[in-house]
C-alpha cells in the first residue's frame, strides 16, 4: 500500500533503485574517497552501465515514476547528475519534438536525413545532434512557453546542485558528474540513430528498428520494442512487449531482429528502397499525438 502511494507502476521500483544506488555511489565517492585515480576508476565503472540510467531517464519523462510531482522533480535532478539531461529537456526535445515529427525528416529535431536526401553518417549525426540539442529545445520551447519556463527553472535548479559539488571539490565534481555527461549525450544520440536511420518514414510500422534481444531490453528497459513505443509513447515501458506482440506480424521484414546490435536489423531504405505499400499498415497519425495530454500534464508539474 505504501509503495502504491508513491509509484504509479510497481515495475518502476527496480529502475528507481538503480538510479538511487548509482547516486549513493556518486555521493559516497565524492565525500569519502580522496584519491582522484580511484574516483576516476569509479566514474568509469559507473559509465560502463550508463545505458541503465539513460533509458530510465527516457522512460520516466514519458510516464512519470512517482505519484507526487515534487518527487518527480527531485528524481529528475538526480537523473541529471547521472545522465546530464535536465528536467523538461526530454519533454521538449524528445516528446514534443522527435515523437511528434520523426516521420517528417524536415521537422524532426533528431533528423538523420540531410537536406539533399542523403543519409547522415553515424559520426556526423552524433556530432550534429550534440550541437543542436539546446538550440532545438529553445526553438520548440518558444511554442510551449509554460513548459519552456519550467525547463529554465528546473535546469537552473539542477545546475545549482551541480554548482554546489563544483564549489566543494572541483576536481571530484568534474570527474564524477561533468566528464560523463557528453559521453552520455553521445550514447543516447547514437542509439537514436540506430533506431531510425535509413528507414522508410511512410509508416510507423516501417520507421523504427526493433529487437527482441533480452539483453538489449534488459539494459534499455524495453526500448527494443521501439515501434510500439512510437505508436503509444504514453504506454508504460513494462507494457511494451505485450503491445509489440500485436504489431510484430504487421511489421515489414528487416526492421526487426533478435540482436543486442540494432545494426543486425537488415532493412536500409537507401539500399532496398521503400517498403512495398502492401506490407505497410498505416497507423492513424493521431496515435502519436495521443500522448500530448499526458506529456502536458507531466510538464505542468501535475505528475
Amino acid at each position: 500500500m505504501f509503495m502504491r502511494a508513491i509509484y504509479r507502476y510497481r515495475e518502476d521500483i527496480a529502475p528507481s533503485l538503480v538510479v538511487l544506488t548509482i547516486f549513493a555511489i556518486q555521493l559516497a565517492t565524492f565525500f569519502f574517497v580522496e584519491s582522484l585515480v580511484v574516483v576516476a576508476g569509479i566514474m568509469l565503472a559507473l559509465l560502463s552501465c550508463s545505458a541503465l540510467p539513460g533509458s530510465i531517464s527516457h522512460n520516466h519523462h514519458h510516464v512519470p515514476t512517482f505519484t507526487r510531482p515534487w518527487m518527480n522533480r527531485v528524481y529528475e535532478v538526480i537523473l541529471f547528475l547521472e545522465v546530464g539531461i535536465p528536467p523538461y529537456a526530454w519533454t521538449l526535445h524528445h516528446n514534443l519534438g522527435h515523437h511528434k515529427d520523426y516521420l517528417d525528416q524536415e521537422k524532426d529535431p533528431a533528423n538523420w536525413r540531410m537536406a539533399d536526401g542523403r543519409v547522415m553518417s553515424r559520426i556526423r549525426y552524433d556530432i550534429v545532434g550534440v550541437l543542436r540539442i539546446y538550440p532545438e529545445i529553445w526553438r520548440i520551447g518558444r511554442a510551449h512557453p509554460m513548459l519552456f519556463r519550467r525547463f529554465k527553472i528546473w535546469t537552473s535548479v539542477a545546475l545549482a546542485v551541480l554548482g554546489v559539488f563544483l564549489l566543494l571539490d572541483p576536481a571530484k565534481a568534474l570527474l564524477l558528474f561533468v566528464a560523463p555527461m557528453p559521453v552520455m549525450y553521445l550514447g543516447l544520440l547514437d542509439n537514436t540513430y540506430m533506431q531510425h536511420s535509413d528507414l522508410d518514414t511512410g509508416s510507423h510500422l516501417s520507421a523504427s528498428r526493433n529487437t527482441t534481444s533480452r539483453l538489449y531490453n534488459l539494459i534499455s528497459w524495453n526500448l527494443g520494442y521501439h515501434t510500439a513505443h512510437h505508436i503509444k509513447p504514453y504506454l508504460h515501458w513494462s507494457r511494451l512487449p505485450e503491445f509489440d506482440a500485436t504489431l510484430a506480424p504487421r511489421m515489414p521484414e528487416g526492421v526487426r531482429c533478435d540482436s543486442v546490435l540494432l545494426s543486425a536489423c537488415t532493412w536500409r531504405q537507401s539500399r532496398d528502397g521503400n517498403v512495398p505499400t502492401a506490407q505497410v499498415i498505416r497507423m492513424p497519425t493521431a496515435a502519436a499525438a495521443a500522448s500530448a495530454p499526458a506529456v502536458a500534464k507531466s510538464a505542468r508539474g501535475l505528475s
